[in-house]
Formats: structure tokens, sequence, C-alpha cells
């Protein structure tokens, strides 16, 4: 017993060190602005269901500036989780686009796009948005809140296949756990546009 009591004990030690180094680590952090923002006129879109996406596009605006709208469903998805997880399986199963509220984007530089990151994809109400929108001379950066996988190639390239969009940069991809240091985690990102 006291071996499993050492051992529970170790591996909540090493957690701890570990949370508080990287929250040290993160503080440090200073933000500059990246060229690219310079001059531009900047608006940050996403579409959140949770409010974690909603929080990482608050949190980005307040350090960049522009302006801020979210992405409003015609038709809303039901509160229950698992009747939204059948709706939406149902729906990216059918390739099928929910209407959205229109977003003028059309004197707009740069434009911030956040949206979590659903079965592997972007989530339907973002990829309406962006089908619906001309992004030619446009610079898209993206953000996504996610509690599984996301890969950032795959989610570049479904940007690519849903706009007309020359200029998409990295994109920041949060999982949810690690919500916690949103500022930082986004300030860094920001610095390496």
């Amino acid at each position: 017993m006291e071996i499993l009591l050492y051992i529970i004990c170790s591996i909540f030690l090493i957690l701890t060190i570990t949370i508080v180094v990287k929250i040290n680590k993160l503080k440090n952090i200073k933000y500059k602005t990246p060229e690219i923002l310079f001059d531009k006129k900047i608006l940050t879109v996403y579409y959140s269901n949770m409010r974690n996406t909603k929080k990482i596009a608050q949190n980005l605006h307040s350090i960049v500036g522009g302006d801020i709208k979210e992405i409003e469903l015609i038709e809303k998805y039901p509160n229950n989780i698992f009747k939204m997880s059948n709706v939406v399986r149902k729906q990216i199963k059918d390739n099928y686009f929910p209407n959205i509220d229109n977003i003028d984007i059309s004197e707009y530089d740069i434009i911030f796009i956040g949206s979590p990151v659903w079965n592997f994809s972007i989530s339907l109400p973002m990829k309406s948005f962006l089908k619906n929108n001309d992004f030619k001379n446009k610079t898209l950066i993206p953000f996504f809140t996610c509690s599984g996988g996301a890969s950032k190639n795959k989610v570049i390239r479904e940007i690519s296949k849903l706009t007309d969009a020359k200029n998409v940069k990295k994109p920041l991809i949060m999982f949810e756990d690690g919500i916690i240091f949103t500022n930082e985690q986004i300030i860094n990102w920001l610095n390496n546009l």
C-alpha cells in the first residue's frame, strides 16, 4: 500500500512540476504585432457550439483588435450533444452545408477563422461560411479547438477546397484541456505567423 501511495504522489509531483514550468515559460512570452497585421483591417469570425472556440476567439480579438463576429445558424443544432452528434454525422455523410446568417467580409484584409474540429474536420457551419464568401484577396488565419486529434495539413487542405484564398497561414490548434493557457499560446502562435 505504501508503494502505491508513493507512486501516486510521485506522479502527482511530476505533473505539478511540469505544469508550473510550462506556465512560467508561457508567461514570459511577449507579444509583438506580426508584420502581416500592420495597417490591415482585421476580422475574427468564429463558430462555437460548446463555447471553447468562443473563448479563444474573444482572447484573440482582445490581442489583435479589429472586429469580431460569430457565425449564427438559421436552424440551430439540438442542445443534447448525442442528438447533435447524430445530426452532424448525417450532415457530413450527405455533404450538407447548413444555412448561416451572412457575414460581410468585403472590407477586411485579414480574417481569423475559428472553429471546433468535428470528426477530424472543420465544423459544418464554418465550412458554410468558407464556401459562401470570396477570399481571393484576403489572408486567412485559422484557429481550431478540439478534444481529439486534428491535422494542420488536413484543415489547410479543407480550406483550400472550400475557398479561393491564396494566402492561408499556419493554423493554431488548441486542445480543450489546454485552454487554460489561452493567451500565451495565442501570442506564441501570432509571434510565429
